[in-house]
């Protein structure tokens, strides 16, 4: 009985190290990027609204919500977790929208947006301000007397 208790024990000591310092347990992670999502959408809708090839896209518009969750899960893999690409601060995932935006009939050249890198890459005291940007310089003259105004 001792033998078959300690080897139970050691058994589960060895699986709960495996699980907690291996990447065994951790959920693969891939990313959508949700912005060009709707950009590529709103593309299709354009040329609907314009009267170009209705026929082809109506059914594309039409299937496209009921589809996109679905497309997702398939593209991601099971047991995968699936993150909003704007919510990727640190480190690389694999982005999984132009796959997903293809299997759906939607555009892949569709613009979209990374701001995190307004969050990490560019000084907050730039942010108001183009790369460019020149304060005009003021005299000191007009300045003091613009500070110094309504004082006796």
């Amino acid at each position: 009985m001792p033998t078959l208790l300690g080897t139970a024990l050691f058994a589960a000591t060895l699986v709960l190290a495996l699980l907690r310092f291996t990447t065994v347990a951790t959920p693969r992670l891939v990313a959508f990027d949700i912005i060009k999502y709707a950009n590529a959408q709103r593309a299709v809708a354009s040329r609907f609204l314009g009267g170009k090839s209705t026929e082809e896209i109506a059914p594309i518009l039409l299937e496209v919500s009921k589809k996109t969750r679905e497309t997702i899960s398939e593209v991601a893999g099971p047991g995968a977790l699936v993150v909003i690409r704007q919510a990727v601060v640190q480190g690389e995932t694999r982005d999984i929208t132009d796959e997903v935006l293809r299997r759906l009939g939607l555009p892949t050249d569709v613009p979209t947006a990374d701001p995190t890198r307004h969050a990490l890459d560019v000084a907050p005291t730039l942010l108001g301000h183009s790369p460019t940007f020149v304060t005009d310089p003021i005299p000191k003259e007009a300045l003091k007397s613009e500070q110094s105004e309504g004082l006796p």
